[in-house]
């Protein structure tokens, strides 16, 4: 199972739509203003998927040079760089779930299998238990507690949480996390959104 989206596979025409529906944290809102012009001078030099893109502007040098070439504005690049780093899925280490057998664990580390994407890649089927936690966490957002809050409430799969309800998601997410206390933030409607929205978008763009 690959670990992350291909960005390669995500036209730029395709982002600046699923930008325009997204559910943007606060500070990135900013992507919205002047997005149909901003992302025809971004296809106007050339890019084509947000991948390209990704590289275009992945150091600060080539990010200046890609403003001053394209015209568009350098602090919306720097939060759109933001925002696609965001996509991607961070590989959690296995230690930081809770209550995984020891020697499992150490097998696992003999092999240098250390991390969720390690695990996905290399060792899917061990366990059930880290088969799921591990997907979990390929969801942006979803940190290595939020995933086993997420277990307990019975979501298991990316496709589980993607297919979710938010309102019953919600309640039955803050009830694990009320009786196991994996966490002391208390979920609310657009945590389980945002969560939802990424669980669908590795969906769309996982094959």
């Amino acid at each position: 199972m690959p670990y992350a989206i291909d960005l390669d596979k995500i036209s730029v025409t395709e982002y600046e739509t699923l930008l325009k529906t997204a559910n943007l944290l606060p500070g990135r809102k900013i992507l919205l203003e002047n997005i149909d012009s901003n992302f025809a001078a971004i296809r106007g030099q050339g890019i084509q998927s947000v991948g390209e893109l990704k590289q275009a502007i992945s150091t600060k040098r080539k990010l200046t040079a890609f403003a001053a070439e394209s015209g568009v504005p350098e602090t919306y690049l720097v939060v759109l760089r933001r925002e696609i780093g965001s996509m991607e899925a961070k590989g959690v280490p296995l230690r930081n779930f809770s209550d995984i057998d020891e020697h499992m664990l150490l097998a696992l580390e003999a092999k240098g299998i250390r991390s969720a994407r390690d695990y996905l890649e290399r060792a899917q089927g061990t366990s059930a238990e880290l088969d799921a936690l591990c997907e979990l966490v390929r969801i942006n957002g979803v940190g290595a507690y939020a995933a086993r809050a997420f277990l307990e409430a019975g979501y298991r799969r990316v496709q589980d949480v993607a297919d979710a309800d938010v309102t019953e998601m919600l309640h039955r997410v803050n009830r694990a996390n009320d009786e196991k206390k994996y966490y002391k933030v208390k979920l609310g409607e657009k945590d389980i959104r945002f969560c939802i929205d990424c669980a669908q978008l590795l969906m769309r763009y996982q094959d």
